[in-house]
């Protein structure tokens, strides 16, 4: 359960009220996860990212995306709105590995410093028990901005061979933000045991005109990370289309995303 809680970050909903102050500074970077400690009062649990839990958080200026890794290759992910007010954050979920996309509202107490952050969620009720979780991270470096800075949403999959064109569309999300980006998708990969499949990915990025590079570094998924070229189409500033050949089965991707406003 403990290491469930630390890899949801913030799964658990926790109702805001009503806040009068004025939005301030924004929380955009990129960031890796250092330590979580998970506490219900009387147990502690430290999850160090040093012992195989890895997990990236990246902020826009108005959104948020992490995915998260265990060393028992448990995978979970989130996504959604931010607002920044003082030192506290409210994150509105729009999808998220545990509840995918039930909407709710989670509070977080921010401190910063010179390596990164540190974000406080001070009660999160899981089964009726409260817990208190505190995540360190460091800031990883920024490497510049595009036009696919955002977060988007597939829209279609097309995938043609020959004179077949086949449509494999999925529900997947995608974040590209100070040079990296990341994705995360869920999909019924056994029916008859109703079984759900997690997958994600991490890496860094270059667009140039339509030529768009990815080193995908991470990824639960074995056998897919490498340098992929890609060339992309933009239907005005909010939609695009990725195409991708696959020299081994003779075939070439298309996929269209659109850009998730707050």
């Amino acid at each position: 359960m403990k290491k469930i809680i630390f890899l949801g970050l913030t799964v658990a909903a926790i109702t805001i009220g009503c806040n009068s102050e004025t939005k301030t500074s924004s929380q955009a970077g990129v960031y890796k996860i250092d330590k979580a400690t998970i506490t219900d009062g009387k147990t502690e649990t430290v999850n160090l990212a040093s012992d195989g839990n890895t997990q990236y958080k990246i902020y826009t200026p108005e959104a948020y995306f992490y995915i998260a890794i265990g060393k028992d290759s448990t995978v979970a992910y989130g996504l959604g709105s931010y607002t920044k007010v003082g030192n506290t954050i409210t994150e509105s979920n729009i999808y998220n590995s545990g509840s995918l996309d039930t909407a709710w509202d989670a509070k977080l107490d921010i401190t910063t410093s010179e390596k990164g952050y540190t974000q406080v969620i001070p009660e999160m009720k899981v089964n009726g028990v409260s817990y208190k979780l505190t995540e360190d991270y460091t800031t990883v470096p920024a490497t510049g901005t595009s036009a696919l800075d955002g977060v988007w949403k597939q829209t279609k999959t097309l995938v043609v061979t020959g004179t077949d064109t086949v449509d494999k569309t999925y529900n997947e999300y995608k974040v590209y933000s100070a040079g990296h980006f990341m994705w995360a998708t869920s999909y019924l990969s056994d029916t008859a045991a109703n079984k759900t499949t997690k997958l994600v990915g991490h890496g860094t990025f270059t667009l140039n005109n339509d030529a768009l590079t990815e080193q995908l570094d991470l990824s639960n998924m074995k056998g897919i990370t490498g340098k992929y070229d890609i060339k992309v189409k933009f239907n005005g500033a909010d939609e695009y289309t990725q195409e991708t050949a696959d020299t081994t089965n003779k075939s070439v991707g298309f996929k269209t995303y659109k850009r998730i406003k707050k």
